[in-house]
């Protein structure tokens, strides 16, 4: 089922979208330098892409209304979240799922509008959010020279040793691997899981399909159903 998430701090604090979109958009835009050559005309010289960029315009709604995305919470909820988020300077994990494409971007919030139109308690918004490229200062490290080696004249050389050989173990044959599990609490879900392992929760049909989990199944698990985890994700 298509959703949009927004969460910070490695997934500990967030929210679905209560209304989706009417248009979930993209947008990438080149970086390209124009010069004039003499009896060539114009030309375009190809630079890096310029960060991603995403528009979101919905509503939040006042009441209950029957095709909400999720359980319902009054508009100031969402509004104080992401105020806040924006004066703390948070990059935000913006997840769209089960969309003719995907998205999983650490953005930052460029701005965020809303209005009360007459007639209706309900908040439209508008939200403008840039790709964010996480970046720190590296500390320089200035190598000190080594003070020249001194000799004397009579220096005795002894001669060199051989090394001694190691006997390396062979692995013990037949060990088999104990798959390791993991038993649902409250609020997960399978792309939860595979962003704990993986650092990707775009991998969830692997758990899925180890599990024998079918897609009409993955709103419906039940707290405390232990998961097998794949091997490679515990490597």
């Amino acid at each position: 089922m298509r959703g949009i998430y927004f969460s910070v701090k490695n997934d500990t604090e967030g929210f679905r979208l209560p209304v989706n979109p009417a248009t979930v958009n993209v947008k990438n835009a080149g970086d390209g330098e124009s010069f004039k050559i003499a009896k060539l005309g114009s030309v375009n010289v190809p630079k890096d892409v310029e960060l991603k960029e995403f528009d979101i315009e919905s509503f939040f709604p006042a009441q209950p209304y029957h095709f909400l995305e999720t359980d319902f919470r009054e508009p100031t909820f969402y509004i104080e979240k992401l105020e806040k988020w924006m004066a703390d300077k948070e990059p935000v994990r913006y997840i769209y799922v089960d969309g003719s494409f995907a998205i999983n971007e650490l953005v930052t919030i460029e701005s965020f509008e809303y209005d009360e139109s007459f007639g209706t308690a309900d908040v439209n918004y508008t939200l403008a959010l840039k790709k964010y490229v996480p970046f720190a200062p590296k500390k320089l490290k200035v190598a000190k020279p080594k003070p020249p080696e001194t000799q004397t004249a009579q220096t005795t050389q002894k001669p060199a040793q051989k090394p001694a050989v190691k006997k390396e173990t062979p692995p013990p044959q037949n060990k088999k691997t104990v798959p390791q599990t993991y038993s649902l609490v409250k609020g997960d879900s399978l792309w939860k899981v595979a962003q704990k392992y993986t650092g990707n929760g775009n991998n969830y049909p692997e758990l899925a399909k180890l599990n024998g989990i079918k897609p009409s199944q993955y709103r419906k698990l039940p707290i405390g159903l232990k998961l097998k985890i794949p091997p490679s994700w515990t490597k």
